[in-house]
C-alpha cells in the first residue's frame, strides 16, 4: 500500500512554543521530516537559539575528536613539532577558501592515522592526486622533464 507525501502548509497561521504567539506559517521553517512539517519554533526563535548556543571552541573540538580522533592540544602540539607550519611546503598560513586560521589535519582514509598538518593547497593537492604515490611520482617526473627542457632553451 502506498502512502500520499504530505502536503507542506503554505498558507495561514501557527503558534510558536518558544515565544508563544502565533506567527504566519512563512515564519517557520519546513521540516526535512516529521509529522507536523514546519517547525514547532518560528524562524526568530530559532536563529536566537542557535546563537546562543553557538560556540566556536567547542564544535573544533568536536569536529577534531569525531573525525581525527584527537583533540586541540594534540592538533597543537602537532602544529608545534611542525614549527607551525605546512608538512609538505612549510608555509605558516593555512589558506583556503574562507582564509581558515586552522591547517587540515592528513590521515589516512582507510586506517584514519593522523599523519600531519596541511595548507589548503597541499591538502587539495594530494586530494586531487587520490594520494596516489605513483601518480605523484608521475608527476614529478613530467614537470622535472619540462624544467630539464625550458632550461635549456
Amino acid at each position: 500500500m502506498r502512502t500520499m507525501p504530505k502536503i507542506t502548509q503554505v498558507t495561514g497561521v501557527k503558534f510558536c512554543k518558544s515565544c508563544s504567539t502565533t506567527k504566519s506559517i512563512e515564519d517557520f521553517y519546513i521540516r526535512r521530516r516529521g509529522t507536523d512539517l514546519r517547525h514547532s519554533t518560528c524562524k526568530e526563535c530559532d536563529k536566537k537559539r542557535v546563537k546562543e548556543n553557538h560556540d566556536p571552541k567547542r564544535y573544533r573540538e568536536q569536529h577534531l575528536k569525531r573525525q581525527y580522533g584527537i583533540d586541540h592540544k594534540e592538533y597543537d602540539k602537532i602544529l608545534k613539532q611542525q614549527n607551525g607550519c605546512c608538512s609538505v611546503c612549510g608555509t605558516d598560513k593555512p589558506g583556503g577558501k574562507h582564509q581558515n586560521k586552522y591547517f587540515h589535519v592528513d590521515h589516512n582514509h582507510e586506517t584514519g592515522v593522523v599523519r600531519g598538518l596541511l595548507c589548503s593547497h597541499c591538502n587539495t593537492a594530494l586530494g586531487l592526486f587520490n594520494e596516489d604515490v605513483a601518480i605523484m611520482k608521475k608527476a614529478m617526473v613530467y614537470l622535472t622533464t619540462w624544467e630539464k627542457h625550458e632550461n635549456a632553451v
